[in-house]
């Protein structure tokens, strides 16, 4: 499958790096001083431990094809990963049905409940596949990101009848050695994600402390909020399983202590976060639905007078 990456960030450029280095075809789309190093040196990986920050190892992989702007190209991809923030998803969107095949698939690699409603609008709904990232990682500098933890991800249907699609890509990454986990119900793959997402984006931004840092100090306020995530999206319909606060406590303590989310790298420097898509999101359904989140209306304004 013919491979683009449009915004090879933290997410989307350990993907990309990763498909290259199992021999497949990928053309990678990133501008600035970030598309120049990887142009002329790659990508530098630095993967750490799951339990401190301690460096494991460093590589380097060369990216054959990077591009400032894929729609000059004049080619169309059989797969494309979205890496790109959610307030650049709308102009991503723009280029994507002259970039994908009649019978290729654009896959959305961003936080939230709607990217990929906003994806299909563009390019149809059966060429729209529902993708979650589970990692860690951020980037250091242009051409340079670190990860550390178990990396996977999520595939699930965003319509019936793409079982076929969704086992050619799964095929795909677990060839590039990336753990493929799979969903018949992309709606609960998504708000399970927002369940760890929407808490510890905001607590570990306000608090300026990595995950493990938060969950040890305000257990139960980090575990109230995520319960209140879980209650808007039973009010929807989608009931998510009862242990799961207590497994995802239990497993970033274990794994991914020293995750920094999204958010907080964000607000460091000095970038517009995603507020509106997580917390403003989980917010305005419960305002829709009759539900009480006291925790996450009151982390998403604290978070909306930081930025």
């Amino acid at each position: 499958m013919r491979t683009l990456v449009i915004g090879a960030g933290a997410v989307g450029g350990y993907f990309a790096a990763r498909l290259v280095q199992a021999g497949f075809d990928v053309t990678v789309a990133a501008r600035g001083e970030h598309g120049r190093v990887l142009r002329e040196r790659g990508l530098l990986i630095r993967s750490l431990g799951s339990g401190d920050a301690s460096a494991q190892g460093e590589e380097v992989v060369p990216l054959p094809r990077v591009v400032d702007d894929a729609s000059t190209l004049g080619q169309r991809f059989d797969l494309i990963l979205l890496g790109v923030k959610a307030l650049q998803l709308e102009g991503a969107c723009d280029a994507l049905p002259n970039l994908v095949t009649p019978n290729g698939v654009v896959a959305p690699l961003l936080n939230g409940l709607t990217s990929e409603d906003v994806v299909a609008r563009y390019v149809g709904a059966q060429r729209t596949i529902s993708a979650v990232a589970y990692m860690s990682s951020g980037l250091m500098e242009p051409g340079a990101l670190y990860v550390h933890g178990q990396v996977r991800l999520g595939l699930a249907p965003y319509r019936p009848g793409q079982e076929d699609d969704l086992a050619r890509i799964a095929a795909m990454f677990e060839k590039a050695s990336v753990a493929v986990q799979r969903s018949e119900d992309h709606r609960a793959m998504l708000w399970q994600k927002m369940v760890w997402n929407a808490p510890l984006n905001a607590i570990c931004a306000l608090a300026e402390k990595p995950a493990g840092v938060c969950i040890e100090r305000m257990k139960p306020t980090v575990a109230r909020a995520m319960r209140e995530v879980i209650a808007v999206a039973a009010a929807e319909g989608t009931k998510l399983p009862e242990k799961l606060v207590d497994n995802m406590l239990d497993m970033s303590l274990k794994q991914f202590p020293m995750t920094e989310p999204s958010m907080l790298q964000d607000m460091r420097r000095g970038r517009a976060t995603e507020v509106d898509v997580l917390q403003g999101e989980v917010v305005a359904r419960a305002e829709q639905l009759g539900v009480d989140v006291p925790v996450l209306s009151t982390l998403a304004a604290l978070v909306r007078t930081r930025v």
